[in-house]
């Protein structure tokens, strides 16, 4: 089952009823069949104990939101910088003649397409689009292979094929986080610690059952809570809570505006 069908909020509201029902339901049974006095009865003890291991999860669970927070953020970065090559490059082809111009322009507005078309979606699957990687060497190949008569567009030339690079560099990074996130190790260790935090709430003796039930209940919706959302930002693109193409959408504008432009940063003159 793909976690990432299910709308966020939805998930997250399913996943505070049914593991914290599942987790006092299986408490109610232990204290039904199990003597009070099987139980911690020095609390005072007991709560020291808990408190030391709930500081250390803490910390655990802390610096995996930390990490996982940068790596979305990292990967929004990416995002930008990527299409402000796509940009870049739509700007410095301004130095070279018409027939080269149009067709780096019209490389960099269909890569901007290709994204929101094609590559998002794919992304939503860890994958990508292959017109990507074409558009981008289409783009090298004319800037290269041009011959320059003049400064004017030996600069351009250069500018062009620097910014080419860097986009080739920005898509890559991007990919590469989409493939990141939590390792499985590292989600066995946050569930061992999450077990053993509610274990200490089971040995816990408390005279009225409902208030541990409570207490109990709200540890777990607590740690749930956090899980899903360590689930939801893990893969910054695969998510109803991820990076959407807005700065693509941005890009299209920008260049629309551009384009409209009269002189020469029309890309048909």
């Amino acid at each position: 089952m793909n976690v990432y069908a299910i709308p966020p909020y939805l998930l997250l509201a399913a996943a505070i009823v049914f593991v914290p029902a599942l987790v006092c339901g299986g408490q109610w049974y232990l204290h039904g069949r199990l003597q009070l006095r099987r139980f911690f009865v020095d609390n005072d003890v007991a709560g020291f104990i808990i408190a030391v291991v709930g500081t250390l999860y803490a910390v655990q669970l802390g610096f995996m939101t930390v990490e996982v927070w940068e790596h979305y953020e990292t990967a929004r970065v990416h995002v930008w910088a990527e299409s402000a090559s796509v940009a870049d490059v739509w700007h410095d082809a301004v130095g070279l003649p018409l027939a080269q111009r149009v067709r780096i322009r019209a490389d960099m507005l269909g890569y901007a397409h290709t994204m929101i078309d094609q590559e998002w979606p794919a992304m939503r699957a860890g994958g990508f689009s292959v017109r990507g990687d074409e558009l981008i060497m289409d783009a090298a190949t004319v800037a290269g292979t041009y011959v320059p008569k003049n400064a004017g567009e030996s600069n351009a030339q250069s500018a062009i094929i620097a910014r080419v690079n860097d986009l080739h560099d920005a898509r890559a990074d991007r990919l590469a986080t989409n493939a990141g996130g939590i390792s499985a190790f590292q989600w066995a260790v946050l569930a061992i610690g999450a077990v053993v935090v509610l274990a200490f709430c089971y040995t816990f003796s408390v005279t009225n059952l409902g208030s541990h039930l409570l207490m109990t209940g709200l540890v777990t919706i607590l740690i749930t809570a956090m899980f899903v959302l360590l689930v939801e930002l893990q893969d910054p693109f695969r998510s109803a809570l991820g990076i959407t193409p807005e700065a693509w959408h941005a890009l299209l504008t920008h260049i629309d505006a551009m384009d409209r432009m009269p002189g020469p940063m029309s890309s048909m003159r």
